[in-house]
């Protein structure tokens, strides 16, 4: 797609993104964000009401990316272990600032009004969430797995990945799939030595 082809909501959500994940949510105005995308004021409130909005809708389209990636490792069928390498493999081959919309979610909800919190949660949960814990309970009905609180171990599995979310520690991430393998190893196999 050539940058002509490009709306300007997505132009917007493009520049206002490269500014959230760089300076933070807060930090930046909704004046700001026009200058750094070429818009009058005007034009971007016509397509964005608030910064709030932008931000959801910001949020909203990625997890939308997500959900449709976390479809595709479930179609592909496999184990488990392949199902979330798959995953991990796909979030990891995006570009570091993209990997970071997973922090800015979490960082700048408390921003947010109550209303947009409880609303964003329900397509976090929806979109990405609860694919993951779906993920996780089919192996346990399968026998992979041992029976466990899917819930908690989709947050732990994610936590093992979220330092990974900064766009400054993708330099120390090296080869993607040296970390990979071990988060995997960790999360599947655990850390201690057998026995």
């Amino acid at each position: 797609m050539s940058a002509t082809d490009v709306t300007m909501p997505e132009r917007i959500l493009e520049g206002a993104t490269h500014l959230f994940v760089t300076q933070g949510y807060h930090r930046i105005s909704m004046r700001e964000i026009a200058e750094a995308v070429g818009v009058s004021k005007a034009g971007l409130y016509y397509h964005f009401k608030d910064k709030e909005d932008l931000l959801l809708a910001i949020l909203t389209a990625y997890l939308d990316h997500i959900e449709r990636l976390l479809d595709g490792v479930q179609q592909a069928g496999g184990s488990t272990r392949s199902q979330v390498t798959g995953l991990m493999q796909a979030i990891f081959a995006q570009a570091p600032e993209q990997r970071a919309i997973i922090r800015l979610a979490s960082q700048e909800m408390l921003q947010l009004s109550q209303e947009a919190r409880a609303r964003f949660g329900l397509i976090y949960h929806q979109k990405f969430i609860a694919q993951i814990e779906a993920i996780l309970q089919r192996g346990m009905s399968r026998g992979e797995l041992r029976p466990m609180d899917v819930h908690l171990a989709t947050w732990i599995l994610l936590g093992m990945m979220y330092p990974f979310f900064y766009p400054a520690h993708a330099n120390e991430l090296g080869a993607p799939a040296a970390a990979i393998d071990l988060m995997l190893e960790v999360f599947f196999d655990g850390a201690g030595l057998t026995p």
